[in-house]
């Protein structure tokens, strides 16, 4: 019987690395032509190249044509599969661990609580597949450092050793703390849409997804901002343009006031809905597609 409950255990466990993979792939062919314009602005900030969105948009097309929004999609392709794994495997660990009891439904506060737990616990995968994804976002027209994710890897290994890729892992961290925020707007919007029979239809796992992802980004943009910075700064600067989270955000503070901790926010608003709405489409399309052991 305790065999039985383990198998039931792993393979409940891989259906959710699974489902996290499928999502991961489905969130970036939805959003990445906005998220190559939401670090775009983040990295040039208020005083750059970019007098906002539009003029992002046009100039980027108008200098190296539309297939520039896909820049640096190769590693979030198979990146975001790796962290959407991880985040839905890891977050199911953890809601057991929290929550062991099954004759009880998982209350909304212990589910906010697995996700903020579940952020620290990706940002160890999360930050060096990001780090290479903007690095490729922000090569201009007439300026490439690297051929493709596989050079800009060698490259900074080269230069910075292994803290190159992760020097953005503390930012990162407390920005993938805001799954608290993703995973409680998905329980709160799931329990007001599904229907009486308890399920849910395409376009209401799109919306509650979208919603998700609307509560992710309102509660941790500006740490999004600061790991931007981090991550794009040039490899081998002496002194490095930031020591840290802490240097990065008075910096940005003492150019930008205020207002440069939202830089790019519009792109990533028109980015989530579409994007964390396919991330939940996916992911719950792999759960009924697989069956429950």
């Amino acid at each position: 019987m305790h065999s039985l409950e383990l198998d039931k255990q792993t393979r409940d466990r891989v259906r959710n690395f699974i489902g996290g993979a499928a999502s991961g792939v489905a969130c970036t062919l939805a959003g990445h032509p906005f998220d190559t314009l939401k670090v775009r602005l983040q990295t040039e900030g208020t005083t750059g190249r970019f007098k906002g969105l539009t003029h992002c948009l046009s100039t980027t097309i108008k200098e190296e044509g539309v297939l520039a929004l896909y820049k640096g999609a190769t590693p979030p392709m198979v990146g975001m599969s790796i962290i959407n794994s991880c985040m839905f495997g890891t977050m199911e660990i953890v809601k057991k661990k929290l929550h062991p009891d099954i004759t009880t439904p998982i209350s909304v506060p212990e589910i906010m609580l697995s996700g903020a737990i579940t952020g620290w616990v990706v940002s160890f995968v999360a930050t060096p597949i990001e780090t290479v994804k903007s690095k490729l976002q922000v090569q201009y027209s007439g300026i490439k450092l690297y051929n493709g994710p596989i050079d800009c890897i060698k490259k900074t290994l080269k230069s910075e050793g292994i803290v190159g890729l992760y020097r953005a892992f503390i930012p990162t961290g407390f920005q993938r703390t805001s799954l608290w925020a993703y995973f409680g707007c998905y329980e709160l919007a799931n329990r007001a849409l599904r229907l009486e029979d308890g399920t849910m239809t395409v376009g209401r796992s799109f919306l509650a997804g979208g919603i998700a992802g609307t509560g992710f980004w309102c509660t941790n943009f500006p740490f999004d901002v600061i790991r931007s910075r981090i991550m794009t700064m040039p490899s081998g600067e002496k002194p490095p343009r930031y020591t840290g989270m802490i240097d990065c955000a008075r910096k940005i503070y003492a150019v930008d006031g205020l207002k440069g901790f939202w830089k790019g926010f519009t792109p990533c608003l028109l980015r989530t809905f579409p994007a964390n709405g396919a991330t939940f489409v996916a992911y719950e399309f792999v759960m009924k597609l697989l069956p429950s052991a």
